[in-house]
């Protein structure tokens, strides 16, 4: 069973490889898409050269959480290697700028979809803050109905992120 300890230090065990791939991916994709155009073949590599970049971003925070958990920022400062830790920045950085290049990010399945579960994360973190911070004092100083147009907004925002998600707010075919 591979631990999270495992993955990471295999990720610097093959630190140059990461970091090739990081720099060069963006780029390899832009050459594949010049060199075979296509309505579906372009969403298709766009999309997913944007999904490896997210990827990437998510295990550096992933590790940037596990490392505070584990010993806080000094060990971090100590053990993290800073062009792995920025690689990820640039990878999606660039590769956003290579979609928008070739596409509008409405046509990349991995932006719709990462813009849905941003607005459902957004939706959810807010909503979870609200249940754990409120008491029963709270009525005493907020009208109950803001209480529950903030809760509606909320879900509201988290129902948009899953229409986003789904597709459902871009067809075009609405019936």
């Amino acid at each position: 069973m591979m631990t999270f300890q495992d993955l990471f230090s295999l990720l610097i065990q093959y630190k140059p490889l990461l970091l090739g791939m990081m720099l060069f991916a963006p780029w390899i994709a832009l050459a594949i898409c010049v060199v075979i155009p296509g309505q579906k073949e372009e969403p298709f590599v766009l999309s997913f050269n944007l999904g490896m970049a997210l990827l990437s971003l998510v295990l550096a925070v992933g590790y940037l959480l596990f490392a505070t958990n584990n010993g806080g920022w000094a060990r971090v400062m100590q053990e993290a290697d800073i062009l792995l830790m920025l690689a990820p920045c640039y990878y999606v950085g660039i590769s956003f700028w290579v979609t928008k290049q070739r596409l509008p990010l409405s046509q990349v399945p991995v932006a719709c979809m990462v813009q849905g579960i941003a607005l459902i994360a957004a939706g959810y973190l807010g909503l979870a803050w609200m249940l754990k911070s409120m008491r029963i004092v709270v009525f005493s100083f907020i009208p109950f109905q803001y209480l529950v147009l903030l809760l509606l907004g909320l879900t509201g925002i988290m129902y948009f992120g899953y229409l986003r998600v789904t597709g459902a707010d871009t067809r075009k075919d609405k019936r």
